[in-house]
């Protein structure tokens, strides 16, 4: 049945066969609706209100409805029986009557509100007259509601009541064993009731043989589940219970006894007691190696029944035990047994080891005293040990850098140790040693001694030395790498064209310092753009390539005396002028130019020929020579254009004369006297004058001046004068 069921109107079927013969002799429907449940109640039928729970109210609805053929008057609606009844929402002309023709109808309300358990009763009845005939009819009102009441039976025990609040004791249970506790849940009541839920537990107690949620318990009947009670040590434990019913909770109390040994620990030394707990430490007296130490551990039982100890064992290099009691060993509550730890290192130092007494353990431990030098060498973080005649491997490290290990001597026994000596015997100075204290030093227990040991290679390869610390010796092996990677750099100074017979400046200039000090070369090379090398074509200081310096962790370039920049002659014959450096460190002659060296390049094009100077030679009255210096970085020349001036007063015959030179200077240049001086040229022209003058004395003296233009295919030079006079 469910729980919409409780609330449904409940009739006799025995009665209502019995009523339904006479319901034709009154002419009335009474019609009954609980909730979502309506049925017609015959007279003297019975209607069932199910309540919740005590003090839950729950009520019904009657229709009454005239089925007559004329017309009623119902009048004096009553209500006796239990006063948990009663009516509600009654026609408010029912103490003076209510005429109802056929199918009208009135209502009202039955209220149930039990105050007990106990099955209720009541009748309500109305009487009527219709016509001469005067009744009256009435129908039997039952009320019912569950009531909860709650017992436990521990394992072993007898059912007790308990109310709300109280406290469920179970059964003194040993320690990691389990025993159940019945709890009872009986409906006492009338009617049907609800168990909602049963939640709680805790700790060591577990729920067993839960209902499921919403379970109908009837009237008089009982519903059982289980508590198990698992306890884990020896001590009281406490939980809670909610059991949600039909209009309520009940809380109650968990408590559960425990029975068991419990061990207590004692240390025992020189007479003294101190408590001990398991996981302590158990520290012997330190004692030279080779001779003992002991303590005494006492186990009592302090618990409430005896225990069990199944085996009493010691680990560990240099314990042992004796004075050990038979096991298993069964103590009583109070009772009591000691053993005997000792300790005999074989080594000095702090040796560790465990003592066991049943499912108990110590830690153990004891110093063995004697010096003991360990020794490590530490690069960063990381710390290395190494014995006599280990190797310390040093981070390969860059030529001109440097990679250094902390070696460090520590005494791990308990005794003072000496050092006397520390140095580094070697074939190279790639190794040192810095930060060492002052020798002979002593080394306590516990302590160490630290310095340092330096690689700083110059030269590229695997480096190896001894480290001697009195009579123990560490071999040292270490590897010099290539030089980091040289910055980029840049030459400064002009490119592209560039005048003919000139001298730029330039210098040289590391993007980034570089660490290792520098010697480098500054080579020029020319390529003729034409069939003539020039000499002329190099540095300012002579020659064709220059040295510099690049000091450590700097950028510039120094040349010569110190300057910052070096200069470049540019000569007289077309072609490019590529600078390219070289770089090799200082320290171990290693070369670090990159494989594709950036360059400057700077050109000297082919242009025009370019007049430098002229000289008159060898003059006379009626002759000289005119002397003509210049260059043509095409080395071509193919006229030379020579306008004369006279002196004001006379006249000459001709004012200008053009030379075709283009054969001459061809075989100039491919002349071997030519090879030293590049495109320079000088021409040398006589001439001779004949005639008359005017106002002068010779004629010579007829010419003011002479300007000579040079041309070739790319153009014409420069006009120049010479003055005669």
């Amino acid at each position: 049945m469910s729980r919409t069921d409780l609330k449904h109107i409940f009739l006799a079927p025995a009665l209502l066969g019995a009523l339904a013969l006479a319901a034709s002799a009154q002419p009335f429907s009474v019609r009954v609706q609980l909730a979502q449940s309506s049925a017609i109640v015959p007279d003297n039928g019975s209607v069932t209100l199910a309540a919740d729970s005590l003090g839950a109210p729950t009520a019904a609805t009657v229709t009454v409805t005239y089925t007559g053929t004329s017309t009623a008057i119902v009048a004096a609606l009553n209500l006796v029986g239990s006063n948990d009844f009663t009516l509600a929402s009654l026609p408010a002309e029912i103490e003076q009557g209510v005429t109802l023709r056929r199918n009208e109808s009135f209502s009202f309300i039955v209220r149930y509100l039990p105050t007990t358990s106990a099955r209720a009763s009541a009748r309500a009845s109305f009487g009527y007259t219709e016509g001469r005939t005067t009744a009256s009819v009435g129908f039997n009102i039952v009320g019912t509601a569950p009531e909860f009441v709650f017992s436990y039976i521990p394992q072993g025990g007898n059912a007790t009541p308990v109310s709300p609040g109280a406290t469920l004791i179970m059964a003194q249970t040993l320690i990691d064993t389990t025993t159940t506790t019945t709890v009872v849940i009986t409906n006492r009541g009338s009617g049907a009731g609800l168990v909602k839920t049963i939640s709680g537990g805790g700790g060591a107690f577990q729920l067993t043989g839960l209902p499921l949620p919403d379970t109908t318990v009837e009237a008089g009947r009982e519903l059982r589940f289980g508590i198990a009670f698992s306890p884990k040590q020896l001590a009281t434990e406490r939980g809670t219970l909610q059991i949600a019913v039909s209009g309520a909770t009940a809380a109650f109390n968990l408590e559960g006894p425990v029975s068991g040994p419990s061990w207590n620990y004692d240390l025992i030394q020189d007479s003294t007691f101190s408590a001990l707990l398991p996981n302590q430490l158990i520290s012997l007296p330190d004692v030279i190696v080779g001779e003992k130490s002991s303590v005494v551990v006492r186990v009592r039982n302090t618990g409430n029944a005896e225990g069990r100890i199944a085996a009493i064992s010691v680990a560990g290099q240099g314990f042992t035990l004796s004075d050990v009691p038979f096991t298993p060993l069964v103590l009583p509550a109070g009772g009591s047994a000691t053993t005997t730890v000792t300790f005999a290192p074989a080594q000095a130092g702090r040796i560790t080891g465990r003592l066991r007494i049943g499912n108990d353990s110590f830690e153990l431990a004891g110093q063995g005293l004697a010096a003991v030098l360990a020794y490590s060498y530490a690069i960063g973080t990381t710390s290395i040990s190494v014995a006599n005649n280990g190797t310390v491997l040093f981070t390969p490290v860059p030529v001109g850098g440097s990679s250094s290990v902390r070696f460090v001597v520590s005494n791990t026994g308990t005794a003072p140790a000496s050092l006397g000596s520390v140095s580094i015997t070697s074939t190279n100075t790639f190794f040192s040693l810095s930060a060492l204290p002052v020798l002979p030093a002593t080394i306590g227990p516990g302590e160490s001694l630290a310095f340092s040991v330096t690689f700083a290679p110059t030269n590229v390869g695997t480096a190896s030395a001894s480290l001697k610390l009195d009579g123990q010796t560490f071999n040292l092996s270490a590897t010099g790498n290539q030089p980091p990677a040289l910055p980029a750099y840049r030459i400064e100074g002009p490119t592209g064209p560039q005048a003919p017979l000139t001298q730029p400046a330039v210098g040289l200039l590391l993007n980034a310092p570089y660490p290792l000090a520098l010697n480098g070369t500054l080579t020029l090379t020319f390529n003729s753009a034409v069939s003539l090398q020039d000499p002329a074509v190099q540095f300012s200081t002579g020659g064709r390539t220059i040295q510099f310096t690049i000091p450590a962790n700097s950028t510039r370039a120094i040349f010569a005396n110190g300057a910052n920049q070096v200069r470049v002659q540019t000569g007289s014959v077309a072609g490019a002028i590529i600078l390219t450096p070289s770089f090799v460190t200082t320290e171990g002659n290693i070369n670090v130019t990159p494989a594709n060296p950036p360059t400057l390049s700077l050109t000297v094009p082919e242009q025009a020929p370019q007049l430098l100077s002229l000289a008159i030679t060898g003059k006379t009255s009626t002759a000289f020579t005119l002397q003509i210096t210049g260059y043509a970085t095409n080395l071509s020349v193919t006229e030379i254009a020579i306008q004369f001036t006279a002196t004001p007063g006379e006249t000459l015959a001709a004012t200008s004369r053009t030379i075709q030179a283009e054969s001459s200077f061809l075989a100039w240049y491919r002349s071997q006297q030519a090879q030293q001086f590049g495109s320079l040229f000088t021409a040398t022209i006589p001439f001779t004058f004949s005639g008359d003058v005017n106002a002068v004395a010779s004629l010579v003296e007829t010419l003011q001046s002479v300007s000579v233009t040079l041309r070739n295919a790319l153009g014409s030079s420069q006009s120049r004068s010479i003055d005669l006079k």
